[in-house]
């Protein structure tokens, strides 16, 4: 018995060799016309790219449906706007934390909260400190004597009455009007203290802490602050409203 001829072998209808199929191409031009096999193999592969074609399309569609599902059922995160880098916010924009969200445990919780009024007068009369790091009044109890004094040593945090930094204000003059002027230096030193002084309180897990580190929007000001003086070489005057702030007093551990 002659062996089956490769076209008359099962499974064998589709080659994967190219070299045959170009090989076979070539054969049936040269004798001008293409058997019935060839041409049933010639329509059978156009068909089965069509249908390749049309699966991937099915997939990418498919896919990206889903991820359009995904991403919409993901809610946008509340943050607050971004701060200009041309015009540095008065310190007094940031919104003042008092109260704890209920939703969330963190420091404040279950600790007592003490305020210093919404004027100088009612800050004094409650005790409170001017704190020149902060540029805001707090209770004694929050006052830092040793980063406010590491943030003077560095010697920019003066500040002035005019735009033009030229009327230096005593620290006494600072706690008695409603705003100054500072320099650009003077703001970068007021976040960088205040970082080390946030990560410490923070770490030790210090039982009176002020609300300023508890208030999430200071942080995200000083962060877009410094990330804008990159290359900007800006040397705007920053103004600053004097704030009043608080003190959470949290319980000793029994």
């Amino acid at each position: 018995m002659k062996p089956q001829s490769e076209d008359q072998q099962p499974f064998l209808g589709f080659r994967d060799d190219p070299t045959k199929r170009d090989s076979d191409s070539i054969n049936d031009e040269e004798h001008g016309e293409k058997s019935d096999a060839q041409l049933h193999l010639d329509q059978a592969r156009k068909t089965s790219r069509t249908r390749k074609y049309l699966r991937d399309f099915l997939v990418i569609l498919v896919t990206s449906l889903v991820w359009v599902v995904v991403f919409s059922a993901i809610p946008s995160s509340q943050r607050p706007s971004s701060y200009s880098l041309f015009t540095p916010p008065a310190f007094s924009e940031i919104p003042e934390m008092t109260f704890h969200d209920a939703r969330v445990h963190n420091l404040t919780t279950n600790a007592v909260y003490l305020d210093c009024g919404n004027s100088t007068a009612e800050a004094k009369a409650k005790g409170c400190v001017y704190e020149t790091l902060l540029n805001y009044w707090v209770p004694a109890k929050c006052h830092d004597k040793e980063y406010e004094q590491e943030y003077q040593d560095d010697d920019t945090w003066y500040a002035y009455s005019d735009k033009n930094l030229t009327k230096r204000l005593t620290r006494e003059e600072m706690e008695n009007v409603p705003s100054y002027y500072t320099s650009i230096d003077d703001h970068v030193n007021h976040c960088s203290t205040f970082w080390k002084k946030q990560f410490w309180t923070l770490f030790e897990e210090r039982r009176v802490v002020d609300s300023v580190i508890t208030n999430g929007y200071h942080t995200e000001h000083c962060a877009d602050f410094l990330k804008g003086l990159y290359g900007m070489n800006r040397s705007e005057p920053t103004f600053v409203e004097v704030a009043f702030g608080g003190c959470w007093v949290r319980q000793a551990a029994k």
